[in-house]
């Protein structure tokens, strides 16, 4: 599945059926960036055939030129080998947090990575990508995204919703009226079992502050297809969901 997001901004991946055919989303997205396009989350080794075709597909003989994880998971780490054997001059772009050389395989070569800091904006590509700690995230070497240009915030797995199965490849402005709070609220309570645990009021302040910083116009969630019309009403509805688990 490959979609246009919005200006040079792409998401490809697929989903898996899990109880009651509800879809779980893995994406992948991609800034074709003028001839140095910038890639984010690896997806699943699951899907590794359809994604590495879709790639190829997107990029035709453009090599990317960075990857970014967002964390070190699989549904977010599983195809970076056929990537780098693909295009073994891609740089991997990680959180300061991540220790490479307990977390990313054996293979995986010193000058092929870089870091990126919580905190901090670099360039890559002629393309400026902020860093920052993620807010709502199951492993602490998390780290989100954000491009300006389009003004994209790569979210990993905080703002994933599980997917009807008429619904699996569909937008937000593609439904009648959004992403339902269900969906969301389903995703979340399973993918952070902790979330009871946790105060509300707290998640959604720090989240606030995330978007007060940043002109937001698209969110772009691994597990789930990216918000990009009404960032406002998906937001809203993250933090009814969340409230409701916690």
């Amino acid at each position: 599945m490959i979609r246009h997001v919005v200006g040079d901004l792409y998401q490809i991946g697929e989903s898996s059926v899990g109880e009651g055919g509800w879809h779980e989303a893995v994406r992948i997205y991609v800034l074709l960036n003028d001839g140095c396009p910038l890639i984010f989350d690896a997806g699943s080794h699951v899907h590794r055939g359809q994604i590495m075709a879709e790639l190829h597909t997107l990029l035709g003989d453009t090599a990317p030129g960075y990857v970014f994880l967002t964390h070190t998971e699989l549904p977010h780490t599983g195809n970076l080998s056929a990537i780098l054997t693909a295009w073994p001059s891609a740089k991997l772009v990680v959180s300061s947090a991540i220790l490479p050389y307990c977390e990313l395989p054996w293979w995986v070569k010193e000058e092929q990575i870089m870091y990126g800091y919580a905190g901090t904006n670099a360039v890559y590509g002629g393309r400026a990508i902020s860093f920052l700690d993620g807010i709502l995230k199951d492993q602490p070497g998390t780290h989100w995204m954000y491009d300006a240009q389009t003004g994209t915030l790569f979210t990993a797995d905080a703002f994933g919703y599980m997917l009807p199965t008429n619904s699996e490849t569909l937008f937000d402005d593609e439904h009648a009226d959004g992403i339902p709070t269900d969906w969301l609220k389903r995703y979340h309570a399973s993918a952070f079992r902790f979330l009871p645990q946790c105060d509300g009021n707290k998640v959604n302040a720090d989240i606030a502050k995330v978007f007060a910083k940043r002109n937001v116009n698209v969110i772009a969630p691994t597990h789930g297809n990216a918000i990009r019309h009404n960032v406002a009403q998906g937001v809203a509805r993250f933090n009814q969901a969340i409230m409701e688990i916690c």
